[in-house]
């Protein structure tokens, strides 16, 4: 019956020496947004729930943590539903406005609406502009734009390509 043959060397690495060293960049990794767990949406929905029988600010801050983790949610309609509810607090006193459209930005982004999040993010940026999570996601909405116009442009290059290879073999019948 035959082995498995042995490993030439044996070395044991140590894998935190091999990788460099990576220091958490708010400006750069907002492509790691946080994504939420149905239970943690389940569960602030119940406390909307019973907050809003009450009324007041207590159902506010509810409402705003439920905007919240709708919006950071992996389900698409989910995500909507959080931008709806924090566009809708935008109206009302006693929250922070700033982080309201923070929420509608994040939602926007996460929809690959990158250009309304970013049109978002610059009217925040002029009222707060020491907003160092929204320059941060501007800067990542400006990355996705740039990176979504360059596929488009490489897409209109292949079809171009191709209409005029088309044209080229009429053209030799």
């Amino acid at each position: 019956m035959a082995t498995a043959p042995e490993p030439f060397i044996k070395v044991p690495l140590d894998w935190k020496k091999l990788l460099p060293g990576k220091k958490r960049d708010v400006n750069r990794d907002m492509a790691d947004l946080p994504y939420t767990e149905p239970e943690l949406i389940q569960q602030c929905q119940k406390e909307y729930e019973e907050a809003a029988q009450h009324g007041g600010q207590e159902a506010l801050d509810a409402c705003f943590r439920l905007s919240w983790a709708l919006v950071h949610s992996q389900v698409p309609g989910e995500v909507q539903r959080g931008i709806e509810l924090a566009e809708a607090l935008t109206d009302s006193a006693g929250l922070d406005q700033r982080d309201l459209l923070y929420l509608v930005a994040v939602g926007k982004y996460r929809q690959r609406r990158y250009i309304e999040a970013r049109r978002t993010l610059k009217g925040l940026m002029q009222v707060h502009p020491e907003f160092r999570q929204a320059e941060g996601l501007l800067e990542a909405c400006d990355r996705e734009i740039v990176k979504d116009g360059l596929v488009g442009v490489g897409a209109g290059a292949a079809i171009l390509g191709a209409v005029a290879a088309i044209a080229v073999a009429a053209m030799r019948k």
